[in-house]
């Protein structure tokens, strides 16, 4: 069992893995691809799709609420 430094680490990397992926997304929306073409670059699959976006939805919607 890892320690709660290393717990820490890894869920700081995933969070910034997360945030790159919700900024990936936004640039391939605005250029337009297709879902199965996001889907190839990022390398997931329809219900992981369907999350980011919302949690991309989530973002905007807390960004215009400020």
């Amino acid at each position: 069992m890892c320690n709660y430094s290393e717990y820490l680490k890894q869920k700081a990397k995933e969070e910034q893995v997360i945030k790159d992926m919700l900024k990936f997304l936004e640039s391939l929306e605005a250029f337009h691809y297709s879902d199965k073409r996001i889907m190839q670059l990022l390398r997931i699959d329809a219900e992981h799709l369907k999350s980011l976006r919302e949690m991309l939805r989530e973002k905007r919607a807390a960004v215009m609420a400020d």
